[in-house]
């Protein structure tokens, strides 16, 4: 297991981490589920994050009242997991890219 695997192991729930585990280029290739319903779902995750990330920096600031019992005092980890989140949501929306692009085989276009 690489440093980034740790690390997204460590900032990332279960179902998070299953997400980002099949956008590794060895997994995505070899996939044939709907990587747009991948993409969506890593979106969603990836957007609540980001607004946790920024509700908690406005309240380490003292802009906003505290959601949970004790102000945030760190929004790093919620920062890494938002990117962390986005790098894997760069690599679906690559592949998405990259097999639309592909050239249809010729054997398919005979058969229609």
């Amino acid at each position: 297991m690489n440093d980034a695997s740790k690390e997204e192991a460590r900032l990332l729930s279960g179902v998070e981490l299953e997400l980002v585990a099949v956008t590794r280029p060895s997994e995505i290739e070899r996939q044939s589920v709907d990587e747009k319903a991948a993409a969506r779902r890593l979106r969603e995750a990836h957007d609540r994050a980001r607004g946790i990330g920024t509700r908690q920096a406005r309240e380490m600031c003292g802009k906003a009242e505290p959601r949970g019992a004790k102000p945030a005092k760190d929004n790093s980890g919620t920062v890494a997991k938002a990117q962390a989140l986005r790098d894997a949501l760069d690599r679906v929306e690559a592949e998405l890219s990259r097999r639309e692009a592909a050239p249809i085989p010729k054997a398919l276009l005979a058969d229609s």
